[in-house]
């Protein structure tokens, strides 16, 4: 009899056992993540927020999960409970996105809004890297150079080898001001330098990767003929 009544107990501790929803919160406010995250809990859900940048195939709000999911009912409670704040979920993936992966008792969230991702376009939070230079002019500059574009949208540059005299460039503010197109104001508003956005798919001998490219509308002295990339591996 205690056997039997140990086992009740451990198969209601499964059943009802929460679903846990990895919520990606790279496009989402703080007020957006708090909304959200309260709406799952009450549904009974057990939320964990993360930032980590989208898979490049994902342009839309969607849902992933493992196909071995326990409680397949979960997917349409979750998606009613999004529907309730007006949150649309265009997609339903099964397993893998990309390198995300979902164990069978959790799903990944990643919710775009409306107007954030427009199509051939970089979304302004996906600008948000460190970019290092390539193809400087080495006559004219003799050390490496990276740009920190933050989420904040300041910026600084780093040198490897610091001989600039002035120092007033090194940190500012960047925005996009017609896309394809890009601003960099230092903070005291002395110096601007505009860039082109690229995005391109390049291969090594290990995979593919994604490459976001930043290239100079001019030739500015402190870093003459760099281009600056950033890339993830797919």
């Amino acid at each position: 009899m205690y056997r039997i009544g140990t086992l009740f107990i451990c198969l209601i501790i499964t059943a009802c056992s929460s679903t846990k929803v990895h919520l990606y919160t790279h496009y989402l406010s703080d007020e957006q993540v708090a909304a959200i995250s309260a709406k799952l809990e009450a549904s009974h859900f057990e939320v964990q927020t993360n930032t980590l940048s989208f898979p490049q195939t994902v342009e839309e709000s969607t849902v992933i999960y493992s196909p071995l999911i326990q409680d397949k009912s979960s997917i349409e409670r979750l998606t009613q409970a999004l529907a309730e704040l007006d949150w649309k979920v265009s997609s339903v993936q099964p397993f893998v996105k990309g390198n995300h992966w979902y164990k069978q008792d959790s799903v990944g969230l990643l919710l775009i809004p409306e107007g954030i991702k427009q199509q051939g376009e970089i979304a302004s939070q996906d600008l948000a890297h460190e970019y290092v230079s390539r193809d400087c002019d080495a006559s004219q500059l003799n050390s490496g150079v990276k740009i920190q574009l933050n989420r904040d949208n300041t910026y600084q540059m780093v040198f490897t080898q610091d001989t600039a005299e002035s120092t007033d460039h090194l940190k500012g503010f960047w925005k996009i001001t017609s896309y394809p197109y890009m601003e960099l104001s230092s903070q005291n508003e002395r110096w601007w330098f505009y860039f082109e956005i690229e995005q391109k798919l390049e291969t090594d001998k290990v995979s593919n990767i994604d490459i976001i490219e930043l290239k100079p509308a001019d030739k500015y002295k402190f870093f003459p003929d760099c281009r600056f990339v950033f890339g993830i591996r797919v």
